[in-house]
């Protein structure tokens, strides 16, 4: 795969415009976690492979960034990218795009871990689906990748502190 795969394609609905005249911020959270769910299911995340292997993977970590709005109707879609990934965790980068505003609305960057159902804890994931992953990875790395790929909080500082 030469450019990262798409998780979701559609237009913004009425139901998801808020008060502001624009996208709510939990619909920019609910397209995104679709998207995850699509590009995971093509990793082989799937419920065949829960129901045969008992395991499947969880959320340990996400940081979500707005950066534009989007209104009634722009086209979205969500670019996907598998970025790292070791015996038990996966790091993964979705970029919510406004095809008709072009430019980027939202990025959403989490760490999955992969855990055994039955013994609820974390646990290794097969050898061979570490293979497939880590070739995702190489092809991922291969592309040009988006901007932001590990950025923090930027918290206000409360300068105000200071005069008190």
């Amino acid at each position: 795969m030469n450019q990262p795969y798409i998780g979701y394609r559609g237009a913004v609905k009425p139901e998801w415009i808020d008060v502001n005249g624009h996208m709510n911020a939990t619909h920019f959270g609910l397209v995104i976690y679709e998207a995850h769910a699509a590009h995971s299911e093509w990793l082989g995340f799937n419920e065949e492979y829960v129901e045969r292997a008992r395991c499947g993977k969880a959320v340990l970590e996400s940081h979500m960034r707005y950066e534009r709005e989007a209104g009634l109707g722009d086209q979205l879609e969500v670019r996907c990218w598998l970025l790292a990934v070791d015996n038990k965790r996966l790091h993964f980068f979705h970029e919510l795009y406004n095809c008709s505003r072009q430019c980027r609305s939202a990025t959403s960057e989490q760490v999955d871990i992969h855990i055994d159902l039955q013994a609820r804890r974390s646990a290794d994931m097969p050898e061979s689906l570490q293979r497939f992953l880590r070739k995702q990875v190489r092809e991922n790395l291969a592309q040009p990748l988006p901007l932001n790929i590990g950025s923090q909080l930027r918290p206000p500082r409360n300068t105000w502190l200071d005069g008190e």
